[in-house]
């Protein structure tokens, strides 16, 4: 979080700068939903596909938080590009899993397969962002107007650390990362509070996924894990204009 308290220092001292309102600095954070969450094991025993039974609720919603930073083009003012940095932690609570393969017990016609501990997945992503935006209520104080809703869609690579804390099924194994590419899709809106400073509100759609392998330090095994996860963001923030 001191990460995004620098940004929002640096929007400010932005925003005093004269008004041309090609670039934007933005500083935001918000709350994330995981909903699609399969994780998919392959081990010794078989592949299984862990499952939890209330489907919504497989990853703890978690902090989202992050900076973009970019230009509108002068030629085409409604469109331009930004560079979105920002991280996210759905961690894997303890929960009772359903098992498509192979459970624990010994047999592979699938059932319930316990209840995990704690898995922490931590994501960075670096985001390169098409926007476009509508300009309405056009002032001699504000020309890129005051009220813009606007859309945007990225390309993100994402670096994906998964950690097993206390999980029966990995006590003995270490983390591990992985870098993907997804997809990310948002809609928000944008309003003036002060010169070259505005405020939004924005909903997006992220798509990831990760391959990693948990290492057994105690049979030097490993244990390829698989997770493919869509996540609901909704953030607040401040934009410098300038």
């Amino acid at each position: 979080m001191s990460f995004v308290i620098s940004v929002i220092i640096l929007c400010l001292m932005l925003a005093a700068s004269p008004a041309s309102a090609e670039w934007f600095a933005d500083a935001y954070a918000g709350y994330s939903l995981t909903t699609r969450n399969d994780v998919t094991v392959h081990s010794p025993a078989g592949l299984s596909i862990y499952r939890d039974v209330e489907y919504d609720r497989a990853f703890d919603n978690a902090l989202m938080y992050g900076a973009r930073f970019g230009r509108y083009f002068d030629g085409a003012p409604f469109l331009g590009l930004g560079v979105d940095l920002f991280t996210f932690t759905p961690t894997i609570g303890p929960q009772q899993l359903h098992i498509d393969g192979c459970v624990p017990s010994g047999g592979c016609s699938g059932g319930q397969g316990g209840t995990t501990g704690r898995i922490t997945v931590d994501t960075i992503a670096l985001s390169v962002d098409l926007m476009l935006r509508l300009q309405l209520l056009k002032t001699d104080k504000a020309p890129w107007g005051r009220l813009q809703p606007y859309v945007s869609a990225g390309v993100p690579v994402f670096k994906t650390t998964v950690t097993p804390r206390t999980t029966a099924q990995f006590r003995n194994q270490d983390g591990d990362t992985d870098f993907s590419v997804g997809y990310k899709l948002g809609g928000g809106l944008a309003f003036q509070v002060a010169p070259n400073l505005m405020v939004f509100a924005e909903y997006r759609y992220i798509h990831s996924a990760a391959s990693v392998d948990l290492h057994d330090s105690a049979t030097v095994t490993r244990t390829p894990v698989r997770l493919d996860l869509d996540t609901h963001g909704a953030i607040v923030g401040l934009s410098a204009r300038w």
